[in-house]
């Protein structure tokens, strides 16, 4: 998780919260397997969360089928990074929210494939968000 790098910056905004839908056993032993997440992590098994917020399933074709989630994957092997094991469904399509303190979404967006936004634009989201409240 690149977004753990920058807890300074984070922490100095406020909190974070991860939602996932994975039972916790799997959880720790795929996703966070190494990771020490300093922030709460809500196991949403009934993916309620995930329709709440519009979140979308892919197709097999869509998810595997795209020749730049395979490049994405050779080019973290060949920098030596080990892949985690995948989680209970690779077609549970994520998204990436900032809400600022007042409850607002400032910040949305569903995810389309293996395509998260840069950690830098969710920092400046999470910084413009809790500048114009405070």
């Amino acid at each position: 998780m690149k977004v753990l790098h920058h807890r300074q910056r984070i922490d100095q905004r406020g909190t974070a919260l991860f939602v996932v839908f994975d039972p916790p056993e799997r959880l720790r032993d795929s996703l966070l397997r190494g990771l020490e997440v300093p922030y709460p992590v809500l196991v949403d098994r009934e993916r309620s969360a995930y329709r709440a917020w519009g979140l979308a399933r892919g197709s097999v074709l869509s998810i595997w089928g795209d020749p730049h989630v395979w490049l994405r994957y050779t080019s973290e092997l060949v920098r030596g990074a080990r892949l985690r094991p995948p989680g209970a469904d690779t077609l549970q399509l994520g998204g990436d929210f900032v809400v600022d303190p007042g409850g607002t979404v400032v910040y949305s967006r569903p995810q389309r494939r293996d395509d998260r936004p840069p950690v830098a634009e969710l920092l400046h989201a999470l910084e413009r968000a809790t500048t114009t409240t405070r």
